[in-house]
């Protein structure tokens, strides 16, 4: 029997367990295979298929060379020790180039000044979308941007976090492939804030942002992708809440964690997840981790001005960004036994994606 007398839904469901840079090489096979893989019933079959199976996912590194002004994205390669980096793109750019935490394989790309507009990467397909530049303000401070994904309504939809002359916390929203920007209704109860990090997507179609109300005390913001609402999320109920220390949310098995990190213990790390169920939200403590020996020549500082940050959990392992390397620590242990897989010259930012066909 030849592939294409295969029933389609059959021939769909083989190609939709292969990885996305593999089904972009098949595409040129035929104009049948390139019609089955680009159609949007597929991508979203193949996003799913893709999702239950962590050893594909991909981790990216993103470098800022200030010297000659370039941005540098590159794909990480898992097989040996220590990790090769393989560029996938370069840019030339003197305002400072930003990418957001991903979602189904895409991320924000855009200027920290906003020069250049904002657009949608996909670094598998390497393809772009770029997005409406019609803001609901013209008084805008230093923004981020994030994408996230509601299940329900199958829509992607960008979230635009600025300040203005007359507030410290304003949201915008789009929904991707629409023209027109909304505004995101903020009580002035949360407008007043000393700072907010990136959000944070979750599997529920939720976005999450950790914001610094001051020196002491944050919050967790959360946002419903379908009622565009605005609501606060409990913390956990943890001793010694207000110590200083470095807190980070990050998506992993696509749900929400939080990270702690106190600068008193500053060796140690707790991973918090989040439990959603509805309007419901429950906090449950996963691990409390020891962290490896800086590397020679690293002051406690480092790690105090840019904090350890979990990024990957993948059968019993959990991969952790920490003073420009990638330690991969094993959780039986409580992080006593590890491994540095990857050690940079500079400061980077990583993060993991699947690799996915999405485009617009």
């Amino acid at each position: 029997m030849e592939m294409m007398e295969l029933p389609s839904d059959l021939f769909m469901e083989i190609l939709s367990w292969i990885p996305a840079r593999v089904l972009l090489k098949l595409r040129c096979v035929c104009k049948c295979w390139y019609s089955i893989t680009t159609d949007p019933v597929f991508v979203r079959l193949h996003l799913q298929k893709q999702q239950v199976l962590p050893e594909v996912a991909s981790v990216l590194t993103f470098h800022r060379h200030f010297i000659d002004d370039r941005s540098l994205l590159s794909r990480l390669d898992v097989v040996d020790v220590p990790w090769i980096e393989n560029h996938i793109a370069i840019w030339h750019n003197r305002p400072m180039l930003v990418v957001s935490p991903p979602c189904h394989g895409l991320f924000c790309l855009y200027h920290s000044s906003m020069e250049l507009g904002v657009c949608l990467y996909n670094p598998t397909t390497r393809k772009s979308f770029s997005l409406p530049q019609n803001f609901t303000s013209i008084n805008i401070n230093p923004s981020d941007f994030c994408v996230g994904y509601h299940p329900i309504s199958r829509q992607y939809k960008v979230i635009h976090t600025f300040c203005t002359r007359s507030t410290s916390l304003a949201m915008e929203t789009v929904t991707v492939g629409g023209s027109t920007w909304r505004k995101v209704e903020v009580s002035s109860a949360h407008t007043m804030f000393t700072s907010i990090k990136m959000g944070k997507p979750s599997a529920t179609g939720t976005m999450y942002w950790l914001a610094q109300k001051n020196i002491l005390e944050e919050i967790i913001l959360s946002l419903d992708l379908d009622t565009e609402r605005l609501i606060e999320v409990p913390f956990p109920d943890i001793k010694h809440r207000h110590e200083r220390g470095n807190n980070s949310l990050i998506e992993m098995e696509g749900t929400i964690h939080l990270a702690i990190h106190r600068f008193a213990k500053i060796d140690w790390m707790d991973i918090w997840k989040l439990r959603e169920s509805g309007a419901h939200r429950v906090w449950i403590h996963r691990f409390h981790l020891h962290l490896c020996a800086l590397p020679t020549g690293v002051g406690q500082v480092e790690r105090v001005f840019r904090p350890p940050m979990p990024l990957l959990i993948n059968q019993g392992k959990i991969l952790i960004s920490d003073c420009r390397r990638l330690v991969c620590y094993d959780l039986a242990s409580k992080g006593l036994q590890h491994k540095v897989v990857f050690h940079a010259s500079d400061d980077l930012f990583a993060f993991v994606i699947v690799e996915s066909l999405v485009s617009f």
